[in-house]
Order: structure tokens, then sequence, then C-alpha cells
């Protein structure tokens, strides 16, 4: 588990005038589950890019557990994303396509065998162990692109829009899953979505994006209560 903080973090894509995230500044406490919530090209991925070392800073800092992480290799931040187009391999079964990215690694064969029983029980995968992802339920693909990132017991989870590609019913269901999931493991989680009653009932704090400019940062009930601005209102539905 770690800390997270983005000290003045600015990237401008090449191209563009106006910075895909401007000046952030914001800190995950450890274990916290943040949610990262905004509509729709509002810079929430590419925080989560940043945080992961996949897209580099014009400026400012990223430390994770209180390490200066800005110049250190995606591979070496200590960190798993889960993405909403799953990203699994079709040729691999679901105990193979958990435990690859600990293969790759070195784990040895038992320690890695058992982390992947250890990640299918908890999300409900144990029966489809020998199943490719084609004969899986969108749902079961997601649960098997989470537990590829439990397998690894990272510092911080990363999820940009994971429950993006489900129905609603499926949605509620999984919201509920990865709240669970994610308080009972106690790992450092900052998830991505547009989705405002997402957003309120999975983080423990909400930080609100607008154009790459953090709007406010708080509870999902002091969000609600007190708007930082017109906003923030808007995007959470509170009443006039």
């Amino acid at each position: 588990m770690a800390t997270v903080t983005f000290d003045n973090a600015t990237r401008v894509y090449p191209g563009t005038e106006r910075p895909a995230v401007a000046g952030l500044s914001l800190s995950v406490g450890d274990g916290e589950f943040l949610v990262l919530a905004g509509p729709a090209g509002c810079g929430k991925s590419t925080v989560l890019r940043m945080l992961a070392g996949l897209e580099e800073m014009d400026s400012g800092r990223v430390l994770i557990g209180g390490r200066d992480a800005t110049a250190v290799p995606a591979k070496d931040r200590d960190v798993a994303m889960v993405f909403q187009n799953y990203a699994l391999y079709p040729h691999m079964s679901v105990a193979d396509n958990l435990g690859f990215a600990l293969k790759i690694a070195g784990v040895p064969d038992a320690e890695r065998a058992a982390r992947v029983r250890e990640a299918a029980r908890l999300l409900e995968l144990e029966e489809v162990l020998d199943l490719r992802p084609q004969a899986l339920s969108g749902d079961q693909r997601q649960r098997v692109a989470m537990g590829r990132a439990v397998v690894r017991r990272p510092q911080v989870f990363l999820m940009d829009e994971p429950l993006a590609n489900l129905d609603a019913a499926l949605r509620a269901r999984t919201r509920a899953q990865i709240a669970s999931l994610a308080r009972r493991l106690g790992i450092t989680t900052v998830y991505a979505t547009h989705d405002q009653a997402e957003a309120m009932a999975l983080g423990d704090r909400v930080a609100v994006l607008r154009e790459g400019v953090l709007q406010q940062v708080a509870t999902p009930h002091e969000l609600y209560a007190r708007p930082a601005n017109q906003f923030v209102a808007g995007f959470i539905g509170t009443p006039d």
C-alpha cells in the first residue's frame, strides 16, 4: 500500500494549446479509494496514465509512497492498471491470463498458482479458470482483468472506466464487487469514471475535473452538500 501525490502536474499534448491536465495538485491516502470524475475529455485518463508512467508530464511531479516517481519507468512503479477494454489474451485460459504477469516476473510456479487461486476466489472465478475469454460474459471478463491486477499485489490500483462496457444491471453488481474488493485488500485505488452515480457510490473521496483542471475534491456527502461551483453541482446532480 502507498500514498499517491500529484504536485503541480501538467500535461500538454503536442499540437494542442489547452493542457490535458493543468497544475494538478492532489493527494491520495494510503488505502484510500479515490474517484476521478468528470465528463469525457476532462483529463481523467491522462491523470491515470501519468501515474502509471505511460504518459510523460511536461511539468510537476508524481510521488508514490512518498518517493518521487516522476522519472521511474512504468514497469518499476508497482502499480496495476485495469482498462475498460479488458485487454485479455484470447488464446490463454482465465488461469493463464491471471498468472501471466507473475510468470513474466519469475514468480515460482507454486506461489503463482496460489495467488491465482486466491484472486479467483475473491472474484468468484473459480469455476471458469479453464475457460478462454471468448467463453465468458462481460462481467466475468472484467473480473478477470481485475484479477490480473490483484495477483500482482501492487501498491496502487488504477481503474480507467472499467465498467463502461457493461449494461446497467451488471454495472451495479460489479460496482459493488469492486468496492468490496478494494476495501478488503486495502490497496490504494484511483478510479476514473464519467458516471456521477458511480463516483458517488464508490469513492471515499471524489475529485471532480473539468477541462484538465481540478474543481473540487471531497467526500461524496460534502460534494452533494457543498459543491464548490455550478459545474460541480451540475455534474453530481445537486438540486437548485
